[in-house]
């Protein structure tokens, strides 16, 4: 019989290879991992309570529920979020234990007070997709609600323009009062607050107007420490083409692919969020923030549906994961508006 319980930092170990060993199926095979310990990167974004299955003593699968401060139809929620989810290939296919874990999910506090979790899976990863849309008996319904895009930018591409600036300490209210105006028009946008903007430990930048006044946030949020994307393996051809690949990537300076088992060089531009009238263009404010960053690869989630989405990948060359963002519930699924999908990759 299979049994779920809380984990703890003694489940440290068995956490991260569950991590390590079942990845994420696309273009190139990645799985996110928690290195050199799970539980240093938890609650950055809202609370994270991770969740550990064993047979007997043998743990089998694991994912993360988390609460996350989000926009749900332009109003502030805090909603659950089901993510870290790996099972072991063995389990794949016991219903009975799919079961006996979404159960689990839902009868906590989170779930139970709105209803549902959001959750993301990547686009290409079909196997996972069908199993969970597939409607079976005593599983809750996956509903997909958008897609969004996560943009792996080249630094090399980046120019410096002046307009990012480090938030000062008394510009945080002002800050947090910005991001939620322009983040309200995406389902699942973060919400921020002084609180929850200090916990993530990411470095805020604004770009202000003549005046002084902020018309721009952002934060380069540089997560290696304690979570790593690492390249488990690349589809063919790709794989065996790989090194060429990368020195003609290289010479037109786009991102490079890193060998099989080594992590993405990568910081997140994270909370992105400028007013269309008084701001610079978009591509000028991701240019500027490029030059900023400190890694080679500067990683930025939009929607699939935002018009400023090709033009960014005209401009900036980037390697590109698109990922589903679904709804899980029992029964309906929640009355979404229209409004596109953008939840914080950063915090996915």
């Amino acid at each position: 019989m299979i049994r779920f319980a809380a984990a703890t930092p003694g489940d440290d170990a068995e956490l991260r290879a569950l991590l390590r060993d079942h990845s994420m199926a696309s273009w190139v095979t990645m799985a996110v991992e928690r290195e050199p310990a799970f539980f240093s990167g938890m609650d950055r974004f809202g609370r994270d309570h991770a969740v550990i299955a064993r047979d007997a003593s043998r743990a089998v699968g694991m994912y993360v529920r988390s609460e996350h401060p989000v926009h749900l139809n332009g109003q502030p929620a805090r909603i659950g979020y089901l993510g870290g989810l790996r099972i072991d290939a063995g389990y794949r296919r016991r219903v009975r234990a799919l079961r006996d874990g979404f159960a689990a999910a839902f009868a906590a506090d989170e779930a139970a007070a709105i209803g549902f979790y959001y959750t993301c899976i990547a686009s290409e990863n079909r196997a996972a997709r069908r199993l969970l849309e597939a409607q079976l008996d005593g599983l809750p319904s996956y509903v997909e609600a958008g897609e969004v895009v996560a943009l792996a930018m080249p630094r090399v591409r980046g120019k410096r323009l002046g307009h990012w600036q480090p938030m000062r300490q008394d510009e945080c209210d002002a800050v947090c009062a910005l991001h939620n105006t322009v983040a309200a028009s995406r389902q699942f946008s973060p919400v921020l607050d002084p609180k929850t903007l200090a916990a993530t430990g990411a470095d805020f930048f604004v770009c202000r107007d003549g005046s002084g006044q902020p018309v721009a946030c952002m934060a380069l949020w540089n997560q290696n420490a304690y979570k790593q994307v690492v390249a488990r393996a690349y589809r063919q051809p790709l794989a065996a083409l790989r090194p060429l690949y990368n020195l003609v990537a290289a010479a037109r300076r786009r991102v490079t692919l890193p060998r099989p088992g080594n992590a993405v060089d990568q910081t997140y531009l994270a909370f992105l969020a400028a007013d269309a009238k008084r701001a610079p263009r978009l591509p000028e404010l991701v240019a500027d923030a490029l030059s900023l960053c400190s890694t080679a690869v500067l990683t930025l989630g939009i929607s699939s549906r935002d018009p400023g989405l090709q033009e960014l990948a005209t401009r900036f060359r980037p390697a590109s994961y698109a990922m589903t963002v679904y709804t899980v519930a029992y029964g309906e699924p929640p009355d979404l508006d229209g409004r596109p999908v953008q939840p914080e990759v950063a915090v996915l």
